[in-house]
């Protein structure tokens, strides 16, 4: 079962990996397909089984995050409260992907409290490693913009 590849769903429940096997749908997408929009109802969690997705934001589509490995999922926003994408997302290559409805996935996770409790723990874990990441580029891009403007004499 491919959605064990992901390590949000890894070692989870057989029983509950095999409901969520029934709720999911592959799909695949060409390069340059907007799987969704920064600000959009967030319905859907999403996992990578081949290609490249960009997650952008701000207006000037700033790429702050590309997923690339097979099992890496994106679309998290789909599963909190605040219910709109944080980012928007755009196919880079040819992609295959795995969408789940969000709802449907918790429903599974409310009856399921255990398997529920290990993917959010899990998905607590990528989300923090995912902002240090971020936080450190933009701390090395304040820092670059620092010297540039020092070495122009603007501070």
């Amino acid at each position: 079962m491919f959605l064990q590849k992901s390590k949000l769903f890894r070692g989870m429940d057989q029983e509950v990996l095999k409901e969520i096997d029934k709720i999911m749908i592959k799909e695949s997408r060409a390069e340059g397909t907007v799987l969704f929009d920064r600000g959009a109802a967030a319905n859907d969690l999403y996992v990578l089984i081949e290609g490249s997705i960009e997650l952008t934001i701000g207006d000037n589509g700033h790429v702050t995050y590309v997923v690339k490995s097979p099992g890496e999922a994106f679309g998290w926003s789909s599963l909190v409260n605040h219910h709109v994408y944080t980012a928007s997302a755009v196919c880079s290559s040819p992609t295959e992907l795995i969408r789940i409805p969000s709802d449907t996935l918790n429903m599974i996770f409310e009856s399921n409290p255990a398997s529920g409790l290990m993917f959010f723990r899990r998905l607590a874990e990528i989300i923090s490693k995912r902002v240090a990441i971020s936080y450190n580029l933009l701390l090395r891009s304040h820092e670059k913009t620092s010297r540039y403007l020092r070495s122009v004499g603007s501070f």
